[in-house]
């Protein structure tokens, strides 16, 4: 059985390219198609959880109403508004950071936590001015929070300690100011003071808000300039499990006046896009297979009726109906085994090549994902397709009787 399976493939052999071909491209296209997606994906949400942590504690911003000031003039009064009370009513800082970082310290879900002190400043250079965040961060407890560290081009972070005026500036940033490291830049402040800034190093994160609109200095800089000590607006937190952030950020929220949002939470509307772009990936690769399971569908069945004479002699000689079939399927198996096989190895070395290819996002270079999944997805797709194509050809040939090939062919 076997043999003569493999003699009708080699003896077929422009039906039985045809038929490799497709399944290579359907098994290859799937795989380039998946990986560069779910690469991208991969990429967005990484930079979402690792860049910001799982869950972000910061004050929170009140919708003033009716409600949430009655009572604050006058205890138990009945005031008349003449004018509904509107607007928010935002927080400086956190209610008791000291009392946070006690709370995070003794809880064994926190990996690592991080304070940062922001505060808005504007910088000028001729007529050109831009709003930036000074951003003061702890670069021990940043490290092991963010990933912050693996987009810095040039100088140590760790060197904003050193003194109470150094900064690292995104490349954006001194592009739009035409600074570079080692430069001095002045940072206004609300009220007009100004603040010499050394720049002593430079980050690329790809995102062009960050890296024109941050820059980051010690938290003790941030807290001088603005005259708070101990002033701290956010705590960054990463957790063990990222799956229970918004799980943990909701009970942490119960019991807290402060404002606590995990990631997914933050980022609602872009995993909701996310979603969306999974479903039409999945509905394209759908239709891909079946467009390809049809070809090897109408390349088995010109076989089969090539091989009408060959058949009636199978038959002829004690081959049953379930033989022929069987017969018919090896032959797709064999050409779906080593089509895939082929498709998975050539789109292997083709998501290397792109992966090197220079792309204006992220690290400068296109992000492919390697997850196993998508290869094992491939096998089980095209190699179940056409197995399925030619189970249909196989019927049909399983069918023919010796007497009805004669008369078909008289």
């Amino acid at each position: 059985m076997w043999f003569l399976a493999l003699k009708h493939i080699f003896t077929r052999k422009s039906q039985t390219l045809l038929t490799f071909a497709a399944i290579v491209m359907g098994s290859g296209g799937f795989i380039v198609f998946s990986a560069m997606q779910l690469g991208f994906k991969e990429y967005m949400i990484s930079n979402l959880i690792e860049r910001d942590g799982h869950i972000r504690i910061s004050p929170r911003n009140e919708t003033i109403s009716e409600e949430n000031v009655k009572g604050l003039f006058y205890e138990d009064s009945k005031v008349k508004w003449l004018n509904t009370p509107t607007g928010r009513r935002s927080n400086a800082n956190l209610t008791s950071a000291v009392k946070w970082f006690a709370k995070l310290e003794s809880m064994d879900e926190v990996k690592n936590y991080a304070p940062i002190a922001s505060e808005t400043f504007i910088v000028t250079k001729g007529n050109f001015s831009k709003s930036v965040s000074l951003t003061g961060i702890d670069p021990e407890k940043h490290r092991n929070a963010t990933n912050l560290f693996e987009y810095v081009v040039e100088g140590d972070l760790n060197e904003v300690t050193n003194g109470l005026s150094l900064v690292f500036a995104g490349k954006r940033f001194l592009e739009d100011f035409g600074l570079k490291k080692d430069d001095t830049v002045i940072v206004a402040s609300s009220d007009g003071s100004l603040f010499p800034m050394r720049i002593i190093g430079t980050f690329d994160t790809g995102d062009f808000r960050t890296d024109g609109q941050t820059l980051f200095t010690s938290i003790s800089t941030v807290q001088k300039m603005i005259g708070k000590p101990g002033y701290i607006n956010k705590i960054i937190v990463k957790i063990d499990d990222v799956s229970k952030a918004a799980e943990t950020a909701t009970r942490w929220q119960s019991a807290s006046v402060d404002d606590v949002e995990s990631w997914d939470q933050a980022n609602e509307n872009f995993l909701s896009m996310t979603k969306t772009q999974d479903t039409v990936r999945d509905v394209t690769t759908i239709t891909f297979i079946v467009v390809v399971a049809f070809g090897i569908y109408n390349i088995l069945n010109m076989v089969v009726n090539h091989k009408q004479k060959e058949i009636a002699i199978l038959r002829s000689i004690g081959y049953t109906e379930n033989d022929t079939v069987f017969l018919f399927l090896i032959q797709g198996a064999l050409i779906g085994i080593a089509g895939v096989a082929a498709g998975e190895a050539i789109a292997f070395f083709f998501c290397k090549y792109l992966e090197t290819l220079k792309i204006p996002m992220g690290r400068g270079h296109m992000r492919i994902s390697w997850d196993i999944m998508i290869y094992l997805k491939s096998f089980v797709l095209v190699f179940g397709s056409a197995l399925v194509a030619s189970y249909f050809p196989a019927r049909s040939a399983g069918k023919l009787s010796p007497i009805e090939i004669i008369k078909g062919t008289s």
